[in-house]
């Protein structure tokens, strides 16, 4: 398995660091920020020049990801009013960013 360019393995991550910070701001508050080192460590680590099709599946992700954002966002607006949506923003991202990552790299 290739680490540089390896789309997949860069969405596991993101995933993984998207519980850990959920998780940390939670417990630690402004500390669990500290989880998102991981994903600029995963960032560094797969960069790599996609071709035609990973750049279309990147688009598909996107598209995907903000469509799950305004809804989350919703969902933390109108049912969580004390939760703080700048944690919920950034945990969110991060796990549904890279959910429907997996899901679409893992598929096609």
């Amino acid at each position: 398995m290739t680490i540089r360019g390896n789309q997949l393995l860069f969405f596991v991550i993101e995933f993984i660091t998207g519980a850990i910070v959920f998780a940390g701001t939670l417990l630690w508050g402004n500390a669990g920020l500290w989880g998102i080192a991981l994903f600029f460590v995963a960032m560094i680590l797969t960069r790599g020049n996609p071709d035609e099709r990973e750049i279309v599946l990147l688009y598909k992700v996107t598209a995907l990801h903000a469509c799950a954002m305004g809804v989350c966002m919703g969902v933390i607006y109108v049912f969580f009013p004390n939760y703080n949506w700048f944690y919920g923003f950034i945990s969110f991202a991060l796990l549904t960013r890279g959910f429907l990552g997996i899901l679409v790299f893992s598929r096609e």
